[in-house]
């Protein structure tokens, strides 16, 4: 009788071994195909691969195919828009990451320099509010933070977060409004008629406040990261309206001041933010919201920071900062004085609006 009870235990248990080691099997396998955080060649069931955790899944991407590389590009969710295929002599990892900041890219930037990748092109988003307002803690994985291997694939894909990740994937069920192709180069979403971008009739004084000069070091640390590369700075397209907002506040000089400091430590530096048919366009195929815009805009944006030329912005580094200031100024109010249906409220004096949100 004992040995009948102790054989069925023994079944039992191995039954059940079975069957744990069967779910696990399965959770791997189906996180291998959905790749979620990008380890393999990304979704091969769809040809949509999601960002759910951008600053561990490029780390992922590019890690072990860093050698093949000699340009990177860091900044927020808007770089990730910059269509990195379409260059000549270099081949580029765009290494922006929803949200980002340059807290956080100086800490990749050493992390990639002490294992050896020396960029001959470093290409940098500047954020507006890395400069105004209570500084954001950095969201850094521990790995980078340590200096180690990122997680291996079999701690992360046999893991219920992973497998988190591909159930949502396979739902469509997007973190951001973004999502990456088969190439992992990004897209807007489309989004319905209701949430297009559609900017209030009365400018309203809008950040920044409390201006921090000195975080404009951050920046030139950054660029120090890599002294053998040539360095392009930039600030994204941002919808005039946004813009013509900025220039009411009492920060805005202070701002533009600092915008000059940090356009030194660059070798180019372009300003897509100045009002342009770029940046005045309310097209839904453009801009979903002001600040992010659509693939075919942002490859003007690259050809531009490429060739060093643009139309659509202004060059930091061809005048004077103070010069530049001033022609910044003075096409804010050719917008402003020249576009119908526009009325501007009084010029701000207090210090107590919100900041700005440049996230997904």
């Amino acid at each position: 009788m004992m040995a009948r009870s102790s054989r069925r235990l023994r079944t039992f248990l191995l039954c059940a071994l079975a069957s744990v080691g069967m779910v696990v099997v399965g959770c791997f396998i189906i996180n291998s195909l959905i790749d979620p955080l990008w380890y393999l060649r990304g979704n091969v069931i769809g040809e949509i691969n999601y960002a759910f955790n951008e600053r561990l899944a490029k780390a992922n991407r590019f890690l072990p195919r860093m050698q093949d590389y000699d340009c990177v590009i860091f900044g927020t969710s808007r770089a990730t828009m910059l269509p990195t295929r379409d260059i000549q002599g270099h081949r580029c990892f765009n290494l922006a990451f929803s949200d980002g900041q340059v807290s956080e890219y100086l800490p990749y930037a050493r992390y990639l320099r002490q294992r050896g990748f020396t960029p001959s092109l470093l290409i940098v988003e500047i954020r507006r509010s890395d400069l105004i307002g209570p500084e954001l803690p950095a969201v850094i994985p521990e790995f980078i933070r340590l200096g180690e291997a990122p997680p291996s694939i079999l701690a992360s894909y046999l893991t219920l977060d992973a497998l988190h990740f591909s159930i949502r994937t396979l739902r469509g069920d997007s973190p951001h409004h973004r999502f990456y192709d088969k190439d992992f180069e990004a897209h807007l979403a489309v989004r319905s008629k209701r949430r297009w971008y559609n900017p209030a009739a009365t400018i309203k004084p809008a950040p920044p406040h409390d201006v921090h000069v000195e975080r404009a070091g951050l920046y030139r640390q950054l660029r120090q990261e890599f002294p053998m590369a040539h360095a392009i700075g930039y600030i994204a397209p941002e919808s005039a309206w946004r813009v013509a907002a900025l220039s009411l506040t009492s920060g805005f000089d202070k701002y533009l001041a600092v915008i000059g400091e940090i356009s030194t430590g660059f070798d180019q530096f372009l300003d897509f933010s100045v009002p342009s048919p770029l940046t005045t366009s309310k097209l839904p195929a453009d801009t979903y919201d002001g600040v992010h815009y659509s693939r075919a805009i942002n490859q003007r944006v690259w050809a531009d920071l490429l060739a060093n030329r643009s139309d659509a912005a202004l060059d930091w580094r061809r005048e004077e900062p103070a010069v530049t200031a001033a022609l910044l100024r003075r096409r804010i109010a050719e917008f402003i004085a020249t576009t119908a249906g526009i009325e501007v409220a009084p010029k701000e004096t207090s210090k107590r609006q919100p900041r700005s949100d440049e996230g997904d």
